[in-house]
């Protein structure tokens, strides 16, 4: 399992090499939450995220052997990676909860110390469905403290998906991928105002990957992408591994998907070719 500790390493690696990297904030256990940004400064922006569901770290692991690959390399738009965006379930799920009050709240919910299920965040809030679009009304959404799904009690009442807000509007970006996984999928729609523009951009990244387009919302809402949307951003959520498998999620299953995945930097520069 990819760790929070290896990606500090590989940003370090990343920033002594040239790379620019930094922090969009701090996470509820207050652990910073580092992106690394490659490729030009300017107008056209990108940023790519993975890991805001703790079970799915592998996705953390695809965005920066992905910034790796291209962090020497000239391309005419800039990305900013944002491995991990849910630093602290990474790190339950390597470690289980901590000591005191807040750890055994964690394990009352999870139901024991085996978080290779889990979610959400060091708060119990699936940060997913803690963005400011259609709060509430996701078909899966629940309202009680859980491993997944929970709201939280209003928009963006997490530490992690205010820095994640706060980060987008500071770059402006064109286009975000959000790395999920299970399901080799590609969602793009969300009350979309420029919807001809959005889903042809998406289809670009189906092409490139091989995975299905998917057109509606799947009754999803509060997810980055949908706000991302909102803010009239274009915006996927990419999801990656076959659903041959099951959570929890092996590393070993990027091997999988890296063919379709290693040149997405590169399929994001053409994207802005298409504006």
């Amino acid at each position: 399992m990819y760790t929070y500790g290896e990606l500090m390493d590989d940003i370090d690696y990343l920033g002594y090499n040239g790379a620019e990297i930094g922090y969009i904030g701090k996470s509820v256990w207050d652990n910073a939450i580092p992106y690394v940004h490659i490729g030009a400064k300017g107008k056209n922006q990108a940023i790519i995220t993975g890991a805001i569901h703790a079970r799915e770290n592998i996705t953390a692991l695809l965005a920066i052997r992905q910034a790796y690959r291209y962090y020497k390399e000239p391309l005419s738009v800039g990305i900013y990676f944002v491995p991990m965006v849910n630093v602290d379930g990474a790190i339950l799920l390597q470690n289980g909860a901590p000591k005191g009050e807040n750890g055994e709240f964690l394990r009352k919910i999870n139901g024991g110390d085996d978080f290779s299920l889990w979610k959400a965040n060091a708060n119990a809030v699936d940060l997913n469905v803690n963005f400011d679009a259609g709060f509430g009304t996701g078909k899966q959404n629940v309202f009680v403290a859980g491993s997944e799904n929970f709201v939280g009690e209003s928009p963006f009442d997490q530490p992690e998906t205010q820095a994640l807000r706060d980060f987008t509007n500071k770059v402006k970006p064109f286009f975000t991928i959000s790395y999920h996984a299970l399901g080799r999928e590609v969602y793009w729609q969300y009350h979309n105002r420029h919807a001809e523009r959005d889903r042809r951009l998406a289809q670009k990244i189906a092409d490139h990957t091989g995975y299905m387009l998917v057109d509606g919302d799947g009754g999803s809402a509060g997810g980055y992408k949908d706000w991302c949307v909102l803010q009239g951003i274009s915006a996927v959520t990419v999801e990656i591994i076959s659903s041959v498998h099951t959570h929890p999620i092996q590393d070993a299953w990027l091997k999988e998907e890296w063919e379709q995945n290693k040149d997405i930097p590169r399929v994001i520069e053409g994207l802005a070719q298409l504006l």
